[in-house]
């Protein structure tokens, strides 16, 4: 790392919480950065500088870590409630375009049905009253 060029809060996130050991080069550069530069140490140092400046602060966060420790059910609920909320949102959004895309059972015909409607049998009388009348001349 370049110690001319600053990492940025997300990269000394990464290296605080371990995200960097699968990149040692990458690690190894921003520690050597971090033990020549002191701005970049203290940003990177900045969860001991809250502690030392206020020191009720650590008593607050070992009981929030110890809630979380204790109750990681509320958390996983809030987290996926919002996933679960969409699907069963989606889920009914399609289940209500799927019944409005179906036609009525009652007015549907399907195609086996031996049922022949009025009109055609009226068509069928009328096509044989023309053969039987298209021999005979109808003028005289």
């Amino acid at each position: 790392m370049n110690t001319h060029k600053h990492p940025d809060s997300e990269l000394l996130d990464r290296l605080r919480a371990g995200l960097l050991d699968d990149a040692p080069a990458q690690k190894a550069e921003l520690e050597n950065h971090l033990a020549q530069c002191s701005a970049c140490r203290q940003r990177h140092n900045w969860p001991a500088t809250l502690q030392a400046a206020d020191p009720a602060l650590d008593n607050r966060l070992d009981r929030a870590r110890q809630r979380a420790i204790q109750a990681p059910g509320k958390s996983a609920l809030r987290r996926f409630a919002p996933l679960a909320a969409a699907a069963a949102i989606a889920l009914v959004a399609i289940l209500l375009v799927q019944t409005a895309r179906q036609p009525d059972p009652e007015n549907t015909r399907m195609a086996g049905t031996t049922e022949v409607p009025e009109v055609y049998e009226d068509l069928d009388f009328y096509l044989w009253l023309t053969d039987h009348n298209g021999s005979r001349d109808s003028s005289t």
